[in-house]
């Protein structure tokens, strides 16, 4: 089974976990790394990578970070040079519920890294709606 790493800003991770657990029930093979304004830097990034080599089963680890080109998404791809040929993984950004929920849901189903990869990327983009456009109900009128 492929494993979870979230790693974000603040307490963001343990909440996103929290409603995970909520929704599912607990989770296998998930983890957090979060940073805060204690955490030094370094440290953290020695955190992910050894979080990272951890929880990998042999199927690989996808690393979950809430924004792209920020500290927590920096220093989990830093770790490749480290983890690599040892230990296969992936970093994505725009973390949100509907992406970890698929992604928690499909890696149950024998599905591959790079197929949870792309499940996640598509989970986290079809997740945005809003609700008039979505049933119709928008019109100039309505508008303010």
């Amino acid at each position: 089974m492929v494993s979870v790493l979230i790693a974000t800003h603040g307490k963001f991770g343990w909440g996103i976990l929290d409603s995970v657990n909520l929704i599912m029930g607990a989770q296998d093979n998930v983890e957090v790394a979060t940073l805060t304004s204690d955490t030094d830097i370094d440290a953290f990034g020695d955190e992910l990578t050894q979080k990272i080599a951890d929880l990998d089963r042999g199927e690989g680890v996808i690393v979950f970070c809430d924004l792209y080109l920020a500290s927590p998404y920096n220093r989990a791809s830093m770790g490749y040079r480290q983890l690599q040929g040892k230990h296969e993984y992936r970093v994505i950004s725009g973390l949100n519920l509907p992406m970890l929920l698929e992604v928690l849901a499909m890696r149950r189903g024998n599905k591959t890294l790079d197929e949870l990869v792309q499940i996640a990327k598509e989970s986290g983009r079809t997740g945005i709606k809003e609700f008039f456009e979505e049933f119709g109900q928008y019109t100039e009128k309505n508008s303010i």
